[in-house]
């Protein structure tokens, strides 16, 4: 796994965006509209959905918000931030065929611009680098002209030049004339005043809505690192459930992956064991390695994880006197196995987080423990095993 960290992205640097997001846009672009389906998750304080879709449509006319049935691209878009730093990821399309990009800058609205540019870039080919405004509404041809306006029914002049040139003959001087008065100001009709006022709005039309595929939900800012205690339960290991527990340290990676390494000791042991002439009790320490990934947030503050994880450690046997046993032994043996587990975490605020992980595992060192005299098989370890596992911790 490689996990790499993205350069602060500038505004003025957005036509680098635009020549690698190229690759995207593919020889499948078509001039007409292409609906898009979004999904977006972003953290707190960044723009909202509607100035994703803003972003997208001003740079490009090729693309629409999609209604609830018809046919459209999937677009995701997570927005996460970590270190002081915002990063973004976009897949467009679904399944195998997805794409996706990551980027990174110092501020939410520049990623959100970055990713709006993708997107456009998927759809139309040529689309505009920068977001271009909307289009001037057309004046109408009873609007008044810049300068002054022509009286109904005549043309304006507003110099008085053609009363001049009628009042004088070729020869003759010219009368004394006072200077004109300044026009007086004229009533609108009430069928101008309806002209000249906006149109009311009309209610949006299905193309003009966003068909969001989860509701926006400000994801929490996430922290790297994380310290807390854990409780555990196994079982199979032992012929009673092995109850302990221990510290554990967690690593987040950056970008947004949603990906976690966590390391653990833990230190459990049984009651006491009736074992048939006798008893005996059994400990076990391990140290133990598990990566998980956030795949699923049917919440906010709620994350779903897949997990692999590895263990290893000892395994002791301790017999106890009593019954027909009067000599007690005991046996220490390797421990190892690796497991497949299932996460679910829960962010109780910026910096608590509680958690409950369990599933099978499957031992690497299989070992019997019996009594020798008289012979008596106390505990033989199967190819699975399960654990259930509770913490809670601190992220910083």
């Amino acid at each position: 796994m490689r996990c790499s960290r993205s350069a602060v992205l500038h505004p003025r640097r957005l036509v680098a965006v635009a020549v690698l997001a190229g690759a995207l846009a593919g020889a499948d672009a078509r001039a007409e509209v292409q609906p898009l389906r979004i999904t977006y998750e972003a953290h707190e304080g960044c723009p909202s959905a509607e100035a994703f879709l803003r972003e997208l449509t001003q740079r490009t006319s090729r693309a629409r918000a999609a209604t609830p049935d018809e046919a459209a691209l999937e677009v995701h878009v997570r927005i996460t931030r970590s270190a002081g730093a915002t990063r973004g990821r976009i897949s467009l399309g679904a399944g195998e065929g997805a794409r996706v990009r990551e980027v990174g800058s110092a501020t939410c609205a520049e990623v959100v611009a970055a990713l709006a540019l993708i997107t456009a870039l998927r759809v139309d080919p040529t689309a505009s680098a920068d977001p271009q405004p909307p289009a001037a509404a057309p004046r109408s041809t009873e609007d008044p002209a810049p300068g002054g306006a022509a009286p109904r029914g005549g043309a304006a002049d507003p110099t008085g030049a053609a009363e001049a040139a009628a009042g004088e003959a070729p020869g003759s001087p010219s009368p004394p004339r006072a200077a004109a008065p300044p026009p007086a100001a004229t009533l609108a009709s009430p069928a101008e005043v309806a002209r000249a006022a906006p149109a009311p709005a009309r209610p949006p039309s299905p193309a003009d809505r966003v068909f969001l595929g989860s509701p926006r939900q400000p994801l929490p800012e996430e922290r790297r690192w994380a310290l807390g205690l854990h409780a555990s339960a196994a079982y199979g290991v032992t012929p009673l459930a092995l109850l302990g527990g221990g510290p554990f340290i967690e690593l987040r990676a950056g970008a947004g992956l949603g990906v976690s390494l966590r390391g653990a000791v833990e230190l459990a042991a049984t009651g006491v064991v009736d074992a048939g002439p006798g008893g005996a009790r059994f400990t076990r320490g391990i140290a133990r390695l598990d990566a998980c990934a956030d795949l699923f947030r049917p919440a906010r503050w709620l994350a779903l994880a897949p997990c692999v994880g590895a263990e290893g450690g000892f395994l002791r046997g301790a017999g106890l006197v009593g019954g027909t046993i009067a000599e007690a032994e005991q046996a220490t043996v390797p421990w190892a196995s690796l497991g497949l587990l299932a996460r679910a975490t829960a962010s109780l605020g910026a910096r608590v987080r509680v958690d409950v992980q369990g599933g099978p595992q499957f031992p690497l060192v299989r070992r019997s423990f019996v009594f020798e005299s008289p012979a008596h098989l106390i505990h033989e370890v199967p190819a699975v095993t399960w654990t259930l596992r509770a913490g809670a911790g601190l992220s910083f």
